[in-house]
């Protein structure tokens, strides 16, 4: 297949909207069309807990006109998805039912970091500025309707990121009973941004040179046109040699906040020829910019009007097409992992030691037990956060990581990967519990794939008990049933042997073999002058 015709429809806070691309080997991903319908099912949810019949209703409508464009232009393959609005709605499996019997369509509720992905997927998927900033401290910021995504990359790396619950949408709707009791609303909605912000950047970047920031989500679309018409730094169509612009330095930005903080939604509508509810949200979209440039000491803003759609079309253009992103996702994951574990002062020589260990042990069994690349991947997790917990206390170290694992956002794995690699830590030390303990959790298959993972995670560990790293170059294999692990060292590995042995029994259980340590003993020859 070297082209087909792809829809991705989004169920957002503020409206739901359909993209129709068509994306090829040859030419990557072009639009082919874009509707859009304002809905304001955040509204509500952040409001009252709840999506109403008559939303879903409307909503209902507008999805059966996307499906009449979907078949004009014979799309070959779609995905929807849903964002906070569905998926922090009490009556979203209600609500899915709905819209699966009027409409067919089934739409996926994401994650937060799965959502974020989608759009970081669409920027990075081929070289492009995103490449060349994220060389030097950049913030990548994405603003719904219903929070903000702050990604910190720094030497083409993600460094961390983190979720504040400060959308356009969800401002708006906080603070509507207090607009008509305040003298200055603008400052209302600066006092209510700036302490989260302002915690973020202490906690977390007070040690790094911000350099410059990457603006994206659904609410730029207005805020990008607004900068053009009145010609705000370099955000036009082209410049005099008829290059795309898409940046605003520090000095300009602020130059376009104080024109905008004077106009009305209405005068912005009007402008902008959006909608008045569009045009509101505008104002609360520029103070949150204006915080993090002030906050940050960048110099520099590039904005990009990239969607969720858009992360969509770039997501199956890898899947289908086979086409490797530009940039790595799976090395974003580890190093931020690796970056969390450094903020509970994790051992990490100790760390490094058993990722060796692991690994050997996986990839010696990998081909026939069924274990997948992505398994590998969720495994070096479980490996870099597994004594995260001790920072806390040291007598309760599994259930400690567990819970930061579960309460720590990882851009690039979905809401149930994160819980399989909390899983796997939570018990390192203590007797794993049967499936009986964890169905509410995990289906049978994934209590199964923890399993695999825990037990290798626990020799690994053991091989290291000591934190003395006395193993090196370890070697495996299966003679007479049974798993022969052998690592060269001269050390005394007694308690290493013991703790092994007792974890033995697990592993057998699962894997259906033996394991045994073996030393082997390597002595370098010394040469008399």
């Amino acid at each position: 297949m070297n082209y087909f015709t792809f829809a991705a429809i989004d169920v957002g806070s503020h409206e739901v909207s359909l993209k129709i691309y068509e994306i090829s080997t040859e030419f990557g991903i072009k639009l082919l069309d874009y509707v859009y319908h304002t809905t304001l099912l955040g509204l509500e949810t952040y409001s009252t807990g709840r999506i109403s019949y008559a939303s879903i209703d409307k909503l209902c409508n507008y999805l059966n006109s996307f499906k009449e464009k979907m078949q004009e232009y014979g799309v070959e393959d779609f995905n929807i998805c849903g964002t906070s609005a569905v998926r922090e709605a009490s009556n979203n499996i209600t609500f899915l039912d709905h819209v699966k019997q009027r409409t067919g369509f089934s739409i996926k509720i994401l994650s937060n970091s799965e959502q974020r992905l989608l759009c970081y997927r669409s920027i990075a998927l081929t070289e492009n500025n995103f490449h060349k900033l994220i060389k030097r401290g950049t913030l990548l910021v994405d603003v719904s309707g219903g929070s903000m995504q702050i990604s910190h990359f720094d030497k083409s790396m993600l460094i961390s990121t983190q979720n504040i619950k400060l959308g356009s949408l969800r401002i708006q709707e906080e603070l509507d009973t207090m607009k008509d009791k305040s003298d200055n609303y603008n400052r209302l909605i600066r006092e209510f941004i700036y302490n989260d912000i302002h915690t973020y950047f202490q906690g977390y970047l007070k040690d790094y040179n911000i350099k410059y920031i990457i603006a994206v989500g659904n609410q730029l679309h207005s805020f990008i046109k607004y900068l053009s018409l009145h010609n705000f730094g370099s955000v036009m169509p082209n410049d005099s040699r008829m290059s795309k612009k898409d940046s605003v330095n520090k000095d300009e930005y602020l130059e376009f906040y104080n024109d905008i903080i004077k106009r009305s939604p209405t005068d912005l509508s009007k402008e902008l020829d959006t909608s008045y509810d569009q045009a509101s949200l505008l104002l609360p979209t520029a103070m949150i910019y204006k915080t993090i440039f002030d906050e940050s000491g960048a110099d520099n803003m590039w904005l990009s009007d990239i969607t969720i759609c858009d992360g969509m079309a770039a997501e199956a253009c890898e899947n289908k097409l086979h086409i490797t992103p530009a940039h790595s996702f799976e090395a974003d994951i580890l190093n931020t992992s690796r970056h969390i574990a450094d903020r509970f002062h994790c051992d990490k020589t100790h760390m490094d030691n058993v990722m060796e260990n692991a690994l050997a042990i996986f990839d010696f069994l990998k081909t026939q037990q069924s274990l997948s690349n992505r398994d590998r991947l969720l495994l070096q997790l479980a490996v870099i956060l597994h004594k995260c917990g001790s920072y806390i206390n040291m007598n309760e170290v599994g259930e400690n990581s567990f819970k930061i694992v579960m309460s720590t956002e990882i851009l690039g794995l979905s809401h149930k990967e994160r819980s399989l690699v909390a899983y796997t830590v939570r018990y390192l030390g203590e007797d794993y519990p049967g499936y009986s303990v964890l169905s509410d959790t995990l289906t049978k298959k994934e209590y199964l794939r923890v399993s695999k993972l825990n037990a290798i995670l626990r020799l690994a560990d053991t091989m290291d008990k000591s934190h003395t790293q006395k193993f090196s170059n370890i070697s495996i294999e299966i003679k007479d049933s049974k798993l022969y692990i052998y690592g060269n060292t001269l050390d005394d590995i007694t308690l290493e042997r013991g703790f092994f042995t007792d974890r033995a029994g697990f592993f057998e259980e699962v894997f259906g073999i033996r394991p045994e340590l073996r030393q082997k003993k390597k002595y370098k020859d010394i040469e008399s002058r």
